[in-house]
């Protein structure tokens, strides 16, 4: 009898007892939605990336895993929107939450075929340990991606329009987003602890210790997210799923431990049954590690040079104050009046004098109305002619202003030229930064009150 129990506990040479028809049900569907449908999606989109293909066809590599034609027929006949498939930089497009409801829809008769031909099968153990591997490499590659990018300061850039525009004008995600770029060294610290996750996930040694920190860490993004309105709850919600798959097995071990119980060994999960093969997988997975981490690194630093805190200056970099704006000779007077300002994303008109000129990148100029609203042109600055275009398109095709600038002094600038098709004279001065107290409070280990000015 006892041989005979031995022998049914373990059908597959697991060592585990039968799975129950529950846990097999759960796991085939867990399967297909999370290990298929989106961690061996995103690694597949991450790896293309890795070895240079094209964004855009990693784009049509996502639209037809995301099941394109029945999630556009879903989206139409279900939820009666029309499926946009272009990139917004959003990840709770319309698209993306269908995609989903497609993706969940189609892996209820996938699991229930599956669950009819391979009926006999007592467990999934193996399976298993693959499936967390793929969720592991999904969260690792996705940690590091979202890590080195805050790492070398881009996600969230320092810009100078964020010091003049009034709070209550700035969106939940926009509050956000300033507050951790006016303090590099903690949007650096947020980073360091995704990378730090990241990293330890690659290896199934660490693997235990990296899920258990991608818990926290992919519990705040996603928190922050949902408060801050910020577009990627899909993806955060999945990256806290999949750390939360990963942890589940260590987080008990964890509470045992710290409240001094003895803690057993767990036990590998069984990917391969050779000590040659474990040690190749472990080697390989070493290497992919390795790869996407050197391949995100690049990536981040492109984008920290290119729109991150390395980014260059314009050559006119500033806040500039207009103290003179004079138009075929008029004049204009420094009032708000509302009802004359034009829609966002048009430049305002000669009639329209605006309170500051803001200098930050070099292709792209922001004015502030005296309504103190913002809009923002391309611009093309040629210091050798030491003119100004602003236009209304990046290839500089439609010129709204073409001005000839003069600085006699550092903090003192001149513009004259042709706004509009009519005669414009402005006189700016420079705003001097450390007036702003974001920038010049500093920090104070003592303080004799809280400093909330």
């Amino acid at each position: 009898m006892v041989v005979q129990s031995a022998v049914k506990a373990d059908v597959a040479g697991t060592g585990e007892p039968r799975w129950s028809p529950l846990r097999r049900m759960v796991f085939r569907y867990s399967f297909v939605t999370l290990g298929v449908g989106m961690a061996g999606v995103w690694v597949l989109h991450m790896l293309l990336r890795s070895v240079g293909v094209s964004q855009q066809t990693v784009m049509g590599v996502a639209k037809w895993t995301a099941l394109h034609p029945l999630t556009d027929w879903l989206g139409k006949h279900i939820f009666g929107v029309h499926v946009d498939w272009s990139f917004t930089g959003s990840g709770d497009t319309a698209a993306n939450w269908v995609s989903i409801f497609t993706l969940l829809v189609v892996a209820a008769p996938v699991t229930a075929v599956w669950s009819v031909l391979d009926r006999r099968r007592p467990d999934y153990v193996r399976l298993y340990a693959w499936f967390r591997m793929v969720v592991r490499l999904a969260l690792m590659s996705a940690l590091l991606l979202y890590g080195v990018t805050k790492l070398l300061p881009s996600q969230m850039a320092f810009a100078l329009d964020r010091l003049v525009e009034p709070f209550g004008d700035l969106s939940p995600m926009a509050v956000l987003w300033s507050q951790t770029a006016s303090s590099e060294p903690y949007e650096i610290a947020l980073g360091a602890a995704e990378v730090t996750a990241g990293l330890l996930l690659i290896l199934p040694f660490t693997a235990g210790l990296g899920a258990l920190l991608s818990v926290v860490v992919t519990l705040q993004v996603f928190l922050l997210n949902l408060t801050f309105d910020v577009p990627v709850k899909i993806l955060s919600g999945e990256l806290l799923v999949y750390a939360t798959v990963l942890a589940a097995p260590d987080i008990g071990r964890t509470v045992r431990a710290l409240v001094g119980r003895a803690v057993p060994v767990r036990v590998p999960e069984p990917l391969v049954s050779s000590v040659r093969g474990r040690r190749i997988l472990v080697a390989a997975q070493a290497i992919l590690g390795v790869w996407i981490f050197l391949a995100t690194l690049a990536e981040g630093h492109d984008a920290w040079q290119a729109y991150g805190n390395g980014r260059p200056h314009s050559p006119l970099y500033g806040i500039w104050n207009v103290t003179e704006y004079t138009v075929a000779g008029q004049e204009v007077p420094a009032l708000v009046d509302f009802r004359s300002s034009p829609p966002d994303g048009q430049l305002a008109g000669p009639l329209d004098r605006s309170r500051r000129l803001i200098f930050d990148v070099p292709q792209g100029v922001t004015a502030q109305r005296m309504d103190d609203s913002l809009v923002s042109f391309p611009v093309e600055i040629d210091t050798d002619l030491h003119t100004v275009t602003i236009t209304r398109d990046p290839a500089h095709q439609w010129k709204l202003a073409v001005l000839n600038y003069e600085q006699p002094q550092p903090d003192q600038l001149i513009l004259n030229g042709q706004l509009a098709g009519r005669p414009v004279h402005l006189r700016l001065t420079r705003v001097d930064l450390d007036r702003f107290r974001l920038i010049s409070r500093g920090f104070h280990w003592v303080q004799p009150v809280p400093y909330l000015r």
